[in-house]
């Protein structure tokens, strides 16, 4: 039995994708696939060599890997999650060599992980926003099963995490029976993604413990913008009820709490001039207590802070806000401050300042924006020219069509590729290649206004979108003026190189009125440019 007949034996009925790639002439050659990946592909593939059946920049990376396994002679596994890129699948293929008869083949399976990457970005979401808050934290999907607790919650309420995931919210007595139509209110609301304000209430521990919390509440959004799970942030606030409550009962308490709390406490009089401070206070700051007595600290924060109602304590209410404040050695320290009024024989004598030091958090939670803004920005963009990707031309183009529509203006679609790419990666290798596609992506942005876009599909394949196009005599002179630009020599790591370009022209509204049509023209139309000898573009219909 030869090696076709094994593999229509074992692997036709296969559910993966299964192909037997060839070695032969120093080419990669489609040998055997089988019904699923014919079916999935929908590509005639048999007897002919990958470079001319798959797009350039999936075969570039193809190639790499078959050339891997055929040079170590061992199998290879890679694997493509593309993970937050809705409309791309997951994917992990397995490579192995088989030589018979004196020919090499490689047998590749690729196997569908969907699944896997679901996952993978449920978990990477869920480790960051609960990770990165030092509040205890609960996170409920929309049936009330609980998903995450963070070790905040496991230190605040008592219940360990195998006790609590996977089992129902309201199983656990966290809330007083007394205030659960008030939860179950809010929880409804929150199921239908409306806002809901920060509440101070009381919660119960394990043990039954009443504790004051300031709960905020946020509703987790998919892409269809449906709410797949709610997250409940805990903020003990016992402390400051304590605090009051002690304030009413004895100064001796207070001088307790006073000098023992962990956070900076400041002791300030009714015109805000700080007369006392506790040992916190300068090692948080690094001032000692010569330089922070007698500073207005009130004035201080007024400045910053303009909005806030920093006279509340004077009405006998707590005053929560931020604040920055430089340390003595001129560092920034972010303060998380409560105003708390001093009140003797129901009048206010003053106000202490009790301030947390929150820096590591905020620095945290900047980290967090930066990696998400790097995030988005690697979803929206090619990551060799750092030009928009398909699925940010695609967006853009479908918002240009509505504008163009509403206005009665034309749009330009032009496909264009980098000729004989591959030749330049074969000769020089793939490093001046890329060099080489950063530099046709500059001369591209040259030629564009700055209301067009250029985007890079992968491989050697640009589009550019024109706006406010007059008539077909300018889409004529940009696309002159675009081959004139890329003929020119490029000198790339001391190689001069010639590289031409081939060009597809559609427009809005003659050739289509979707992106879909749009592209499919205009893909034809560089198709019938390249056939026509390359170095020159063709305009649908034409």
């Amino acid at each position: 039995m030869n090696i076709k007949q094994q593999f229509s034996l074992f692997f036709e009925h296969m559910t993966d994708m299964v192909f037997l790639v060839e070695w032969r002439n120093n080419d990669l050659w489609y040998t055997c696939v089988n019904a699923s990946a014919q079916q999935n592909l929908g590509i005639d593939m048999v007897d002919r060599r990958l470079v001319d059946v798959l797009p350039p920049s999936i075969y570039t990376s193809l190639d790499e890997h078959y050339l891997k396994c055929i040079e170590t002679k061992q199998p290879i596994t890679y694997s493509d999650l593309n993970l937050f890129v809705t409309d791309l699948p997951a994917s992990e293929t397995s490579l192995t060599l088989i030589e018979e008869k004196g020919k090499t083949y490689v047998l590749g399976i690729t196997k569908n992980v969907n699944a896997l990457k679901e996952k993978a970005e449920d978990y990477i979401f869920l480790e960051s926003l609960v990770a990165n808050t030092v509040d205890a934290m609960l996170v409920i999907d929309t049936d009330g099963y609980i998903l995450k607790i963070n070790e905040a919650f496991v230190r605040q309420f008592g219940w360990s995490t195998s006790e609590l995931i996977g089992k129902h919210w309201g199983s656990f007595a966290t809330t007083p029976e007394e205030l659960k139509p008030q939860s179950s209110q809010t929880y409804a609301l929150l199921k239908e993604a409306k806002s809901v304000p920060t509440q101070e209430t009381v919660s119960l521990t394990k043990e039954g413990e009443v504790i004051h919390t300031s709960v905020s509440y946020s509703p987790i959004l998919n892409e269809e913008n449906k709410v797949v799970a709610i997250s409940m942030i805990y903020r003990n606030i016992q402390h400051l009820k304590e605090l009051e409550a002690k304030l009413e009962e004895s100064n001796d308490a207070y001088k307790s709490l006073f000098s023992y709390h962990k956070n900076a406490v400041c002791m300030v009089n009714e015109e805000g001039i700080i007369e006392n401070i506790n040992d916190a206070c300068m090692t948080i700051t690094g001032f000692p207590k010569e330089v922070l007595i007698g500073f207005n600290i009130v004035e201080y924060a007024k400045n910053l802070v303009p909005e806030l109602d920093l006279d509340k304590t004077k009405r006998g209410k707590v005053a929560n806000y931020e604040l920055l404040f430089p340390d003595a050695k001129g560092r920034d320290l972010y303060l998380s401050v409560t105003n708390v009024p001093i009140i003797v024989k129901g009048v206010t004598t003053g106000t202490y300042i009790i301030a947390q030091d929150i820096t590591e958090k905020r620095m945290i939670e900047k980290e967090r924006e930066q990696l998400q803004e790097q995030l988005t920005f690697q979803a929206y963009h090619d990551s060799l020219t750092e030009l928009p990707n398909r699925r940010k031309l695609k967006r853009k183009l479908e918002e240009s069509l509505v504008g163009a529509e509403k206005d009665g203006t034309m749009l330009a679609v032009l496909f264009l590729d980098c000729d004989h790419l591959k030749n330049v990666n074969d000769t020089y290798g793939h490093e001046v290649g890329d060099d080489l596609l950063i530099a046709f992506s500059k001369r591209l942005l040259s030629c564009v206004r700055e209301r067009d876009m250029v985007a890079r599909l992968g491989g050697d394949e640009f589009v550019l979108l024109l706006h406010d196009i007059e008539n077909m005599i300018q889409v004529d002179k940009i696309a002159r003026r675009i081959l004139t630009t890329l003929a020119s020599p490029y000198t790339i790591q001391g190689h001069l190189i010639q590289a031409t370009s081939s060009i597809g022209i559609s427009t809005y509204p003659a050739n289509g009125t979707t992106a879909k049509q749009l592209f499919r023209q205009a893909d034809q139309a560089l198709y019938a440019a390249k056939n026509g000898g390359r170095n020159g573009y063709r305009v649908c219909g034409f």
